[in-house]
């Protein structure tokens, strides 16, 4: 169960990972409009960008820490490692096996 420090812990990883995010946005979108960088790097930034939001919305919810497919908790070792994490082990493995990943 993630208690309140591990919350704490996680909010101040999440804000830092969405100052990073953020940060490194600005500069991206300056080097693919000058041709430099691909825009499909403005693409995944902006997907990370999103798990953070939605991490930030099951913080404030109470849900967080809870897998988002099944409803278990999610493991501590994994929210530390991710702290975006929205599945547990089981369902992220599922869930790669249907989009084909090993």
């Amino acid at each position: 169960m993630v208690d309140q420090s591990e919350l704490s812990s996680a909010r101040r990883a999440l804000e830092c990972l969405r100052l990073e995010l953020e940060s490194d946005l600005k500069t991206l979108h300056a080097a693919v409009a000058s041709g430099k960088a691909p825009l499909e790097l403005v693409a995944q930034l902006e997907d990370d960008l999103a798990r953070v939001e939605a991490a930030f919305q099951r913080l404030h919810t109470g849900r967080y820490g809870y897998c988002t497919g099944c409803g278990n908790e999610i493991e501590l070792n994994r929210l530390r490692a991710d702290p975006t994490s929205a599945l547990c082990t089981d369902c992220s493995r599922r869930v790669q096996r249907c989009a084909g990943h090993p």
